[in-house]
């Protein structure tokens, strides 16, 4: 039987991590896995967009999160490992814990934060909330060394670069 685990895939890959982790961790133990991104709507509202534009914005967010499923869905397909790809709408943090408890999966895959802890400070951070609200087991993967630094890269490149 495989254990059905879920992976928050968020745009920044962040999650190439946790993704890793659970292709290797497939050849311990059999795995169904569900990478989920949440669309985060929380940012569109209360801020005086209009609802074209919060419907304009909500459809290219989920447009950029379909493409970045679909690269993160790729290794999974390759090593034929039990896969779907999910986009939903809302509060990442809780959307992720809702999903997890009331969908029967036994376990999240989260890589640690990407956030510096004075940005998780000033703005929380999903994993956070996943680690302290999630009520199945979170397995939280560290980066390591090599995977902190391509962090890093892409991040300088993501806020040096026009998008």
């Amino acid at each position: 039987m495989k254990s059905k685990v879920l992976i928050p895939v968020d745009t920044a890959r962040n999650s190439l991590t946790a993704e890793e982790y659970a292709l290797k961790l497939n050849w311990r133990m059999p795995l169904s896995v569900t990478l989920l991104h949440v669309v985060n709507t929380k940012r569109l509202v209360g801020h005086g967009i209009s609802p074209d534009d919060q419907e304009r914005i909500r459809k290219a967010m989920r447009r950029r999160a379909e493409e970045v499923l679909q690269r993160a869905a790729e290794p999974f397909a390759q090593a034929e490992v039990e896969y779907e790809t999910r986009i939903e709408e809302g509060s990442p943090g809780e959307k992720i814990c809702k999903i997890a408890a009331e969908e029967g999966y036994e376990m999240v895959i989260i890589p640690q934060s990407g956030l510096t802890e004075w940005e998780e400070i000033l703005g929380g951070s999903v994993v956070r909330t996943v680690l302290n609200k999630c009520p199945i087991p979170v397995l939280l993967v560290k980066h390591s060394p090599e995977q902190l630094e391509r962090q890093r890269k892409l991040r300088a490149e993501r806020e040096l670069l026009p998008t």
